[in-house]
């Protein structure tokens, strides 16, 4: 009997998150999870088994998670699934104790203060981590290698690549090696491909094949079949493979009789037999399958049977020479497909953390470093690569421990901004008269400009509003997919945002963009989640007053409960500290009687301050979203949209839902 070497199941991609616990908004969902862990740490000690089962019952309390006691997987297991990244990335130890790192996190998670790179000091805890963050079995760091492969690409790097070609490269030779190919023919399917062929597993096949024909001959079916357990990786074990060797032997069958069989009889078999197989090959979905081996992704009656024939017997595997031949280009095809539904599966995870660094942006099919740290990585290229993991013990003391600044984690990336400064001049000598810090605000502004000219366009933001109230989620993700990018935050946080960008169509463009641009976009100029406390959601300055635009999606006593206090208290705090020619708009899905009542009063009633302070009258406009429909659609002289803001403000009706029913509603409405 021949003692073949297995082929490790291991997926041998890089994993930024668990694929266990996938998160629309990991960002939340990290400090939700410390936080409770912080919680739960005061009277819990212990993380055994039924520790980590009461801590999935305060997570399911905390709407965290949904942690079931009646699943296939423990409560317990899936507790230590769903915190597991946390404890990865370094924010707790391995028994769920928030570490040095963490609580730094927390702490920074509260505001949106940024640092001298220009990114909020919370993304720049991730930005640590992830620099510090191995992979196993990986002999690069993989945001380094990712950072190396962005600056070979000239900050253009296709998300393609990103995604199946970068997340496997595990060494510094295949990395050089796959970004060659993939320059050479832009094709990641043909760079993955020569990957396969080339790599460690496949020459480990290989030896297994030469052993198994040295030894027997391919009728020798127990011997084969172990071989084929052997070089054929699938995590769900031998029983799934039986399913895989069965359709080796139909692919065998045709490969044995292909010059035997008329081509009548090769379509039926390849419809009866071979069409729908994919599954069996560690697809997910047919595409890869039918691509691979049949060049099409559809097969059916009207197909050109002719060509895809021709197709199918020029194909590696049933083109192979012999039957040692064609068992090797079976795993080779088998490889090939589960790494292509394997990199596919990781994508989005892979891209929802790399967001949380607030340092590369996501753009027509590309990834590229934002301008800042495009300069200041491009200048250490050569080290990126030559940097190795280390032992677990150095590396979980690093990971847990909080590094003032990226160059303790690496010499190499010592920032001297003065120095940065000046090679940003050569190419940009504006930032000379500008100073570092509004250089970097100008680059965004401008590329925030870009975004609201062709994406958020005032056609646009109609048609989100449209589907914001009542709520449209899934069709609001569609869209901004669609037009930009995926949108993973709360439509509450997009919301506020879009009511800015609203304002700067309704003004005629008359405010500044750089009022949108607050702290709480990412690198993609796209909300985060949750929003810094104490002012409104959006001030927005045009001419010598200023707007406050305050926005929620909450309903009924919610709405009076959560608003009726912060809104006037915002404005009152504006007018006493900034500018006294300012008024609030608060924008809803469909406003609250009494909120309204509220609200209204603050225009004949004075506003107290906790030192003594008091406003004696506050202009606040309450607005639905239908209403800013219509005010988009037809209202084209922001003088004109002024002149009726102050006519409804100094209305004498002082009961506020009867002046927004009467008044404010019937001037921004179609309705008669």
């Amino acid at each position: 009997m021949c003692n073949f070497k297995k082929i490790t199941t291991n997926s041998g991609l890089i994993s930024f998150g668990n694929t266990g616990a996938r998160l629309s908004d990991p960002r939340a969902t990290y400090i939700k999870i410390l936080d409770a862990l912080v919680e739960f740490r005061k009277l819990n000690k212990n993380w055994d088994t039924q520790s980590q089962a009461e801590f999935g019952k305060l997570l399911g309390e905390l709407d965290i998670f949904e942690i079931k006691t009646t699943n296939v997987v423990s409560s317990d297991k899936d507790v230590r699934l769903k915190t597991g990244f946390v404890s990865q990335l370094g924010f707790t130890n391995e028994e769920r104790i928030i570490t040095a790192v963490g609580k730094e996190l927390l702490a920074s998670s509260k505001s949106f203060e940024t640092n001298e790179l220009e990114i909020s000091k919370e993304s720049f805890i991730y930005l640590k981590q992830f620099l510090k963050y191995q992979q196993n079995n990986f002999e690069i760091v993989p945001l380094l290698s990712l950072i190396y492969a962005i600056i070979e690409f000239d900050n253009a790097l296709p998300i393609d690549f990103v995604t199946y070609v970068w997340s496997g490269s595990q060494t510094e030779n295949e990395l050089i090696e796959n970004i060659r190919n993939y320059k050479n023919s832009s094709d990641y399917k043909e760079t993955i491909y020569l990957s396969i062929l080339n790599s460690e597993n496949s020459e480990i096949a290989k030896k297994n094949c030469s052993l198994f024909f040295n030894t027997y001959s391919f009728s020798d079916e127990e011997q084969r079949n172990q071989l084929l357990l052997a070089i054929l990786p699938h995590g769900k074990g031998d029983k799934f493979k039986r399913k895989t060797i069965s359709l080796f032997n139909d692919l065998y069958s045709y490969w044995q009789n292909k010059n035997l069989w008329s081509n009548v009889k090769k379509k039926t078999f390849i419809q009866t037999t071979l069409k729908s197989r994919y599954k069996h090959i560690s697809s997910k979905k047919p595409v890869y399958y039918l691509e691979s081996l049949f060049g099409t992704t559809s097969l059916n009656n009207s197909s050109n049977w002719e060509e895809i024939i021709s197709f199918f017997e020029n194909s590696p595997l049933i083109a192979s020479k012999n039957e040692e031949d064609f068992t090797l280009n079976f795993h080779i095809l088998y490889m090939y497909i589960k790494k292509l539904s394997l990199c596919e599966e990781y994508q989005d995870l892979n891209t929802r953390h790399l967001k949380l660094l607030d340092i590369f942006v996501f753009e027509y099919n590309k990834i590229k470093l934002d301008i800042i740290f495009w300069y200041l990585f491009k200048s250490v290229k050569n080290d990126l690569l030559k940097v190795k993991p280390l032992s677990e013990n150095e590396y979980r003391i690093r990971l847990e421990a909080n590094q003032n600044s990226i160059g303790e984690i690496y010499n190499f990336l010592k920032i001297n901004i003065n120095e940065l400064s000046t090679e940003i001049a050569n190419d940009f000598p504006d930032i000379e008269e500008l100073g570092f810090k509004n250089f970097a605000l100008r680059k965004k502004e401008e590329r925030l400009l870009e975004l609201v000219n062709s994406v958020f366009t005032k056609e646009n933001i109609i048609k989100i509003f449209e589907n914001i109230y009542p709520r449209n989620d899934e069709q609001i993700r569609k869209l901004i997919k669609g037009w930009y990018q995926e949108y993973e935050a709360t439509i509450p946080a997009l919301f506020e945002y879009l009511l800015g960008i609203a304002f700067y169509w309704l003004s005629e463009k008359q405010v500044n963009i750089s009022d949108i641009l607050n702290p709480g976009l990412d690198a993609n100029l796209l909300p985060r989640t949750h929003m810094a406390g104490g002012q409104a959601d959006i001030i927005i300055h045009c001419k010598e007053k200023d707007y406050l635009i305050e926005a929620t999606l909450s309903e009924s006593d919610r709405q009076r409960q959560m608003e009726a206090e912060p809104v006037p208290r915002h404005l009152a705090k504006h007018i006493l500290e900034v500018n006294s020619n300012s008024l609030a708009l608060f924008v809803a899905g469909q406003l609250d009687p009494n909120n309204l009542v509220v609200l209204r009063n603050y225009k004949f009633s004075a506003w107290y301050s906790s030192d003594g302070e008091s406003v004696e009258s506050m202009d606040i406009l309450p607005l639905s979203v239908s209403n800013m429909i219509y005010l988009l659609k037809n209202e084209t002289d922001f003088n004109n949209v002024e002149k009726k803001f102050n006519i409804l403000l100094n209305s004498e009706n002082k009961d506020g839902y009867k002046w927004y029913k009467d008044e404010v509603n019937k001037a921004f409405n179609n309705e008669d």
